[in-house]
């Protein structure tokens, strides 16, 4: 491991800033970095006093405009379904750059060209066209939004998924060498989420895995990874592990490889090789070494389709688990122990 370089600024009212530079000596995935560090529990007023802290150093720290959250989220389609190739997005963009246009019309310009490329007439009215994003999942409370927000893909609805891909997921299988049981324990007992190795290093949790060190150096190390698998059948055996929905593919942060690339982000190495459609990620799912990695963490609770253990007291011990922290319901409205299946 490199040694790192990173420097910290103290605002002597008890917040401190820490900045990792784009620098060599820093692994990729820790490049760019910037944190604020809060003396105590966040309230309102330290979160306030935070973003004043930011502003002196130049840093924009205001909230995100609806029209803001608009435009990334139709940059942000563009880019994963490659549409930012196409000579007449290219057009549009640089015509829109000459013109120093506004952000209303650059929205408006950019809504017509989705409309026209999926031939409807109103894009907002479209099912998935969510600019906002989703919350994770709150662990303490169901009808709460918590951690990070995410932004779902609009061309692709979540019964169009399931029509394409009907029998996949993505499959997680654990790498330290601890049980099933004893690994979901820990999450219900923490933050419900699976998390990045850049996550773990912030909360200061130990890492481990497959490849840490390696990942740092892709980028990969920001991601949470998977695999596109054919979900488990009566009468077949499967692989012990943790199979998320389908549904997380429609996350625009995902990114999906046919191969296994240690999660490399680096320069245009996302671009040219990842796979953004149905077609593409079944035709990954044939081959064992695909992945699938998602930004900073996965929430268990809201985005675990099946778990399968290696025997009955396996599973007695992982649905006690759930149940000793009263959850014998996911928040889908099926029963604990009908997703844990027994290899």
């Amino acid at each position: 491991m490199k040694a790192g370089e990173q420097y910290e600024i103290d605002f002597g009212d008890g917040v401190r800033g820490v900045y990792r530079p784009w620098s060599n000596k820093n692994l990729y995935a820790q490049q760019g970095e910037f944190e604020l560090v809060l003396p105590d529990r966040p309230d309102g007023k330290s979160v306030d006093r935070a973003f004043e802290r930011m502003e002196s150093l130049g840093i924009k720290a205001g909230a995100a405009t609806p029209e803001d959250a608009e435009l990334l989220y139709l940059h942000k389609q563009a880019y994963l379904t490659k549409a930012d190739r196409d000579s007449e997005y290219k057009r549009m963009v640089e015509e829109l750059a000459r013109r120093a246009a506004g952000k209303e019309e650059r929205i408006r310009e950019m809504r017509g060209f989705w409309e026209r490329r999926l031939g409807v007439k109103d894009l907002t009215r479209v099912a998935g066209y969510d600019p906002l994003g989703e919350h994770q999942l709150a662990f303490k409370g169901a009808a709460k939004g918590g951690g990070y927000r995410y932004q779902y893909r609009f061309d692709l609805s979540d019964d169009d998924l399931e029509k394409q891909m009907k029998g996949y997921g993505l499959y997680h299988r654990l790498t330290n060498g601890e049980d099933l049981p004893s690994f979901i324990e820990t999450v219900l007992d923490n933050n419900g989420a699976m998390v990045s190795t850049v996550e773990k290093l912030r909360a200061g949790i130990p890492v481990g895995g497959m490849s840490p060190v390696a990942d740092m150096d892709t980028g990969g190390a920001s991601y949470f990874f998977a695999r596109i698998k054919k979900l488990p059948t009566a009468g077949r055996s499967s692989d012990v592990g943790l199979y998320f929905k389908k549904r997380m593919l429609r996350r625009m942060d995902a990114i999906s490889y046919d191969h296994d690339a240690f999660g490399r982000v680096r320069d245009e190495y996302v671009s040219n090789h990842r796979g953004s459609t149905p077609a593409e990620w079944k035709q990954f799912a044939r081959r064992g070494g695909n992945e699938t990695i998602f930004k900073y963490s996965v929430t268990l609770l809201d985005n675990i389709d099946v778990i399968v253990v290696g025997s009955d007291r396996e599973k007695t011990r992982l649905v006690d688990a759930f149940l000793k922290r009263r959850i014998s319901e996911l928040p889908d409205g099926r029963k604990v122990e009908d997703i844990v299946l027994v290899r």
